[in-house]
């Protein structure tokens, strides 16, 4: 008996271990769900729409922007800065690349890198940003995917901190 409770005991605890729970992952379907999600995410600017916007990002999601003060966290924070984006720029349009999607094992979270153009029009004159990098972490929430983290810059010509890569 005592070996029977001393084995029923490991195998609960193995069981409990599991944290996959026997479902499969179709790791296929959550790639190409997660990749729609980052190719779609920032379509609030595009149809310049401050709700489409709230339901992209998770209600603590983290923004951070090329400015120094961009740093937003909670829907709270980030709501200003969009609502005020949102009035000044127009004809927003992004064309993207280089995206790269490292998936979470339970296909749940994704993180991602990728550049893009940014063309817009501020006070009747066209601008454009070439090579705007972008990189985030997208949390599929209660069955739809959020934005929780997202980070915008700009690079500079040369480094912002000298060393040589020979030494």
């Amino acid at each position: 008996m005592k070996h029977l409770i001393y084995l029923l005991s490991i195998c609960f605890f193995l069981t409990s271990c599991n944290n996959n729970n026997n479902k499969t992952v179709n790791m296929e379907k959550a790639t190409q769900e997660a990749n729609a999600f980052i190719k779609n995410q920032l379509d609030f600017f595009t149809k310049n729409s401050l709700e489409l916007a709230k339901s992209t990002f998770a209600d603590d999601a983290v923004l951070i922007g090329t400015d120094a003060a961009e740093y937003h966290a909670g829907w709270s924070e980030i709501e200003t800065p969009l609502k005020a984006q949102l009035t000044t720029i127009k004809n927003a349009q992004f064309t993207y690349r280089n995206l790269k999607v490292v998936m979470s094992d339970d296909g749940n979270m994704a993180s991602y890198t990728q550049k893009s153009d940014f063309a817009f029009v501020v006070d009747d004159k066209p601008g454009e940003i070439k090579d705007l990098r972008l990189s985030g972490v997208i949390k599929k929430i209660n069955g739809e995917w959020k934005t929780v983290q997202i980070h915008f810059s700009i690079g500079l010509n040369g480094q912002a901190v000298d060393y040589e890569t020979t030494k």
